[in-house]
């Protein structure tokens, strides 16, 4: 069973439930260990960032509640950074997400809001093209594989969340599948570690986990390390689907997780 979750939103951006609720939770659901990951601030109005000014006092309250339950759970503070926000000193945090949720045309357009909004930014800003947007969706991750501070790479192919309803974009077409592989190379290349990522799942969207199998299959055979994660942001989601996570990862021929001990990243068989 997989005993850490590190992708968990609360209260403090868009999350349903408080730190504490969601710690309680963790613990009853038999987890060792939660991280409390807020969404990073972003260049554009929106409503589900924590803001720049409350980020400190977010990093206080996971302390204080850490401590609180020292000996029951370990809790971390840490923060799910957006590739378009930039300027933003990510060090006070002990472990970084790093994800891509828009695309940087006409202004910013969300890649995961609803399947309206993929509708209109592929008919609008690519002309129909979904594999020229999936170029450019991809193309962002560069950002997280230069990032000393980025540990871990968020719901890899976010982009394609409607795709078993709507079937957006072609994960089978040669120029998807060169710009995913191209990405996930060079975040391979830089070290980080992929989360299997089952948020889709807890919402309604996706039977599977992001990484599609495919590309989990093909980030196995370039030696990638993973993660199982499930972008909860309530206490109901908070181990959604971790066991069809972890089989997916075990057919794809994983045999370890790597998790967050003391400040350190190590492997964990299973």
């Amino acid at each position: 069973m997989i005993r850490q979750n590190l992708h968990t939103h609360t209260d403090w951006d868009d999350g349903s439930n408080s730190m504490e609720s969601m710690i309680l939770a963790a613990k009853a659901a038999g987890l060792t260990s939660i991280g409390l990951s807020a969404h990073s601030p972003l260049p554009y109005e929106n409503d589900w960032e924590c803001p720049q000014e409350r980020l400190p006092a977010f990093i206080a309250r996971a302390r204080e509640l850490g401590e609180k339950y020292a000996g029951q759970i370990d809790v971390y503070a840490g923060l799910e950074w957006d590739v378009t926000m930039r300027d933003i000193d990510l060090s006070p945090y002990d472990y970084v997400i790093g994800s891509v949720h828009e695309l940087p045309v006409d202004g910013y357009r969300s890649v995961d809001s609803d399947p309206q909004t993929t509708s209109q930014y592929l008919a609008e800003c690519f002309s129909g093209d979904a594999d020229a947007a999936a170029e450019v969706f991809f193309a962002q991750y560069a950002a997280v594989a230069r990032e000393p501070e980025a540990d871990i790479v968020g719901h890899f192919d976010l982009l394609t969340k409607f795709d078993e309803q709507y079937g957006f974009f072609r994960p089978d077409s040669a120029r998807y599948r060169r710009a995913a592989l191209a990405a996930m190379e060079e975040l391979v290349g830089a070290g980080k570690i992929f989360e299997i990522n089952t948020g889709a799942i807890s919402r309604g969207w996706r039977t599977t986990p992001y990484p599609s199998p495919e590309l989990l299959c093909a980030l196995r055979e370039m030696g990638g390390r993973i993660t199982i994660s499930s972008d909860a942001h309530s206490t109901q989601g908070i181990v959604c689907a971790f066991d069809r996570a972890q089989e997916l990862a075990g057919g794809c021929g994983f045999k370890e997780i790597w998790t967050l001990q003391g400040g350190v990243f190590a492997p964990v068989g299973f």
